[in-house]
This record gives structure tokens, sequence and C-alpha cells, in this order.
């Protein structure tokens, strides 16, 4: 099967940037231009000049350089792509693919992946791309999770660490790059029975090394954000001294999560990702309709959760909790990313309110041992023993009415989980 891989330069500046680097990595290639332009509604359209490298001694992969603009909703974009095409069936051509692409990231041109399909492209800014419309999409195929479904939400995180990379470690953006790394590793776990399961442990590994990077800046930034709650209510001199520690504690835990990052060097860890989704050698299970494999694998899915309070009974204990938390959230990220099932707005909302209200009893939990830890390493800032009481008083409170009506919300969760897979599995 023939797959295509894209990288995207940011901030190129002219078309030869591009030329150059692939005519100094494909030596002795023959080279074909071409100028593609087509139209859209509501005056989209898209125009670029395109670079055809071949090799007569590589025939089983392409290079292609396009540079031009994209219009989409009267904003001008850059289109600075090299695209690899290439057999995923052939070793050969899917390791001479991850050599170059190695060889470009190593440049001082940065990259971002993208998708290849400049029309694709448009849908998706224009928020009405389906993955349907990939050409490796084939709904007699459960490999088409793989092929269609995965390869977004690699972009999505390589997109915000671009990001992230540029502008620092700001909160909503910190906050964004983990939910997006969370989401694709919930998906790359839903899609697992597709893939050698070994290699398939491997990558949750590394997304999970990913994400755990970032959890303690999220842990601040929820201490911060009750503090600035704290001072809307009582004043701005409330939680004067804990905000002030807790920003520098952010500050530190940002430098250490974002130390060493390189934007191609995080490109190059997708990209791989990429290339063993599109070349893996799958298991019987992808012989599978995609609807049978779906229905299978959120049938297995919904029985584990349905069986949860009887796993973990005990309300008082926050690890058993926090584990049901972290179940509820992958279910919700597998149910977004397969639009395929028809999740409906009812069942997601009660979804993301059990998930927030166990959210919230975790936090509760995790953040009175920071501030106890923080009230011990501090013992001569006398106004913070009594911040941090004020504090955990106040986290206190909505921990409590969490717990309170957790039971009564995991009814309605229920309900509406029973009537979805009555009408969807």
């Amino acid at each position: 099967m023939k797959q295509k891989l894209c990288l995207h330069g940011l901030e190129v500046k002219h078309q030869a940037q591009l030329l150059n680097l692939v005519k100094r990595l494909l030596p002795g290639a023959t080279v074909k231009y071409k100028t593609k332009e087509k139209y859209f509604k509501d005056n989209d359209m898209y125009k670029c000049r395109v670079a055809r490298f071949s090799q007569a001694a590589v025939p089983y992969l392409r290079v292609q350089c396009a540079w031009g603009v994209l219009l989409v909703c009267d904003k001008l974009l850059p289109v600075a792509d090299i695209t690899l095409e290439f057999d995923a069936r052939v070793p050969e051509a899917v390791a001479e693919a991850e050599r170059l692409v190695q060889r470009f990231l190593s440049s001082r041109l940065k990259f971002v992946l993208e998708e290849p399909s400049l029309s694709l492209r448009i849908d998706q800014l224009r928020g009405c791309f389906d993955q349907k419309d990939l050409a490796a999409y084939d709904e007699k195929e459960a490999q088409s999770l793989l092929y269609c479904h995965l390869p977004w939400q690699v972009y999505y995180v390589n997109k915000l660490w671009a990001e992230v990379l540029a502008k620092g470690a700001e909160r909503p953006l910190m906050r964004q790059l983990r939910v997006k790394l969370r989401r694709l590793r919930s998906l790359l776990t839903f899609c697992k029975p597709l893939l050698p399961e070994q290699e398939a442990t491997e990558w949750q590994r590394v997304l999970k090394e990913r994400t755990n990077l970032l959890g303690d800046v999220r842990e601040c930034d929820v201490l911060l954000m009750t503090c600035a709650k704290l001072r809307d209510a009582q004043g701005e001199q409330a939680a004067e001294q804990l905000t002030a520690i807790l920003q520098k504690r952010r500050m530190s835990a940002a430098s250490k999560a974002l130390k060493g990052q390189k934007l191609n060097k995080q490109t190059l860890e997708l990209a791989k990702l990429l290339l063993w989704l599109y070349s893996a050698e799958l298991t019987e299970s992808s012989e599978q309709t995609l609807e049978k494999f779906l229905q299978q694998r959120f049938g297995s899915w919904y029985n584990k959760i349905i069986a949860l309070p009887e796993k973990y009974p005990d309300l008082h204990d926050m690890e058993q909790m926090h584990r049901i938390r972290i179940k509820l959230k992958r279910f919700r990220y597998a149910l977004q990313s397969i639009p395929e099932v028809g999740a409906e707005p009812k069942l997601l909302r009660s979804l993301k309110y059990m998930q927030d209200m166990l959210g919230l009893l975790h936090d509760n939990y995790i953040n009175n041992k920071l501030i106890e830890a923080l009230v011990a390493k501090y013992p001569k800032i006398s106004e913070l023993r009594y911040e941090s009481a004020m504090f955990t008083g106040w986290e206190q409170a909505k921990a409590d009415a969490a717990l309170e009506i957790l039971p009564q919300q995991w009814e309605t969760f229920e309900e509406l989980l029973h009537d979805w897979k009555a009408k969807r599995l």
C-alpha cells in the first residue's frame, strides 16, 4: 500500500531552501516541475509549484517539494512541504523514508508533520474534515483506524509542540499538549489489537513518558488557579505567599519539562510512529470490517466500565477513584476520536462531568500532599501556614460536594451508556 508522509516547513523564506535541501540529499535525482492550482467554494483555493524528484535506483520511493499558498476563509497560509511517497509493504522503502526524514530533520529548517493532501488540509482548516474522505479509508477494513484516524492525532500533537516551543510554557498550550498526548495514547490503546503487541506497548510507554513530562507543570497550574479563585473571593492579599512560591515552582517545572526539547526532535519521533503504523505487520483482527472491530472493542470497554464500581467500590480511596477516572477519560477520548460510533452529546457531557468530579477528588488528594510539603519546606514563612489551611479548607469543601453527588451522577451516566450501547453496538 502506498503511503505519504509530509513535512511542512515553518518560516521557510523561499523555495530554494527546500529544493537545495532535497537536491543535496538526493544527488543524481531527476526533477520535474509542475504548477498545481485548485479552487473551492467560498473563494478557498491553493496554488503551488511542485518539484518531483525521482531516482532510478530507488523506484519504490518518490520525493516532492511544494511551494505556494492556501487561501482559506480569507486567510493566506504558506505551503512549504516536502512529501515522501513510499510503498509501506516494501521494508527497503520504509527504511529509506525514515533515513531521509532523519536527514531532513537534521537541517536548520524546522518542520512539523502535516496532511499531505492540500484539499483535505483546507477542509481541516475550515472545520469540515472527515476521515472518510481519505484515500486509505475503507469501511471494510479495521486497519482504516491506523491509516486515517491515528495520523490526525499525531499532527495535532506535533503542531502543539511547535506552539509550545515557540511561545513558551503558557498554561493553555501546556494543558492542550498534555490532553492531545493523552488522546493520541488512548486511541493507540484502542487500536492495539490490530498491531504487534510488543511494539505497540513500547509506543504506549513513549507517549506516557512525554505526558508525564508535563505533569508537574499541570499540578502547579491547578494550585495556582485555586489561589486565583481565593484572591477573587477574599481579596488580593489572600494566598499571597503561597502564590509566589507556586509561581517559582511552576517556572522550575516548566523549565525542566522543556529542557533539551527541539521541534525537529519531536517531529522525528512522531514521524517514526507514523512510519511504524503504516508498515507494521498487522494481526488477524485487522481482517475484520471496521464496524465489527468497533463493536467488539467498544463492547469490551463498555463491559469494563460497567464493572468499575464493583471493582473499585471505596469512594474514599482516592487511588481507586483515580483509576476509574483514567479509564473514563480513555473511553471518552476514544469516543471523540472515532465518529463512526456516533456518541451522543449527552453521553459525552456526562462522561466529562464524571471525569471532572473525579478530578476534583484526585486534585484535592494530591494538592493536600503538595501543600503539606511546602509548609514543611518553608517553616519560617509564618503566613504560609495560615494560607495553606485556608487553601485546603476551600478545596476540601469542593471535594466533599463532589463526593456526595458522585453516586447519583454515576447512575445517570450508566443509563446514557446503556442507551448508547443499545443503539450503536
